[in-house]
């Protein structure tokens, strides 16, 4: 784990208000997995806490480690500011990411993002490509308010669906309703073995548990967005609710033992 300063190679506006950084960042490049995220920390001494970024991709025998993040306040703006050659202080990697293995059994692979939930599903993809879930089992779901700020960088590792609110990319609606019309479609082979991954809004996740809570042969894994204090599980400041085998709801640390969780424990509303 790395905890020191890195510089930064380049800063690339995708959107309005939507930032990529590019930090050269050997050890993180190397040592992270997808789904993880590191911690991003100012340089102004009123501003405690760090901003957990989730990991969008590592380039290792360059040792880049790729950021997409959106600037919110003061400390992002701080860091949208800052130039190729500047440092800044960096944790991580942190947390748990996505497990792969039952990707590799899968017979379809499902990956949902919507908003910043897409950056790190960028990495996910890639990592499933390298262990040999070929492009026609992966079908990727990307979810926009309007027009697309990324996507194109899905289309080596799998079949790619887009979907925007107001019509003006893809499918006219949200991801989850251009996932939903695709497994429908599917729906003649009811048993095949599915899992999907999935990052961003709750209620967008929230409506992917509703879809296939009960569909015995779909494995869900969230990664949940929370606003994390210390990142390591220290402050308790970033509790799950999950639900237990005996129905009983117990609360973990989003950053500790996640930000990924079995999708179908995930207790929205008690």
């Amino acid at each position: 784990m790395l905890n020191d300063r890195v510089t930064i190679v380049s800063q690339e506006r995708l959107a309005p208000g939507i930032e990529k950084i590019t930090l050269l960042a050997p050890e993180i490049a190397r040592a992270a997995a997808p789904g993880q995220f590191v911690n991003l920390y100012s340089d102004e001494k009123d501003k405690l806490l760090p901003r957990p970024i989730s990991i969008c991709e590592v380039d290792p025998e360059r040792g880049l480690l790729i950021l997409i993040y959106a600037v919110v306040g003061k400390g992002t703006a701080e860091m949208a500011a800052k130039q190729a050659g500047d440092t800044m202080r960096v944790l991580g990697p942190l947390g748990k990411g996505f497990p792969l293995e039952e990707a590799e059994r899968a017979e379809e692979v499902l990956v949902v993002g919507g908003g910043l939930g897409m950056p790190p599903l960028l990495y996910l993809c890639r990592r499933l490509s390298e262990l040999g879930v070929c492009r026609d089992k992966l079908k990727i779901f990307l979810g926009f308010r309007s027009e697309a700020w990324m996507g194109e960088e899905f289309a080596p590792y799998g079949t790619v669906f887009m979907a925007s609110d107001d019509g003006a990319t893809g499918f006219k609606g949200n991801a989850v309703q251009c996932l939903q019309l695709h497994v429908q479609q599917k729906s003649q082979n009811q048993s095949a073995a599915r899992v999907l991954y999935t990052c961003g809004p709750l209620p967008m996740m929230e409506a992917i548990q509703t879809a296939f809570m009960d569909d015995p042969n779909m494995s869900l894994w969230f990664s949940l967005e929370e606003r994390m204090g210390c990142g390591v599980g220290a402050c308790a400041g970033c509790p799950a609710q999950l639900r237990m085998p005996d129905g009983s709801i117990k609360r973990e640390g989003v950053c500790k033992l996640g930000p990924v969780f079995p999708g179908k424990a995930v207790v929205f509303h008690e």
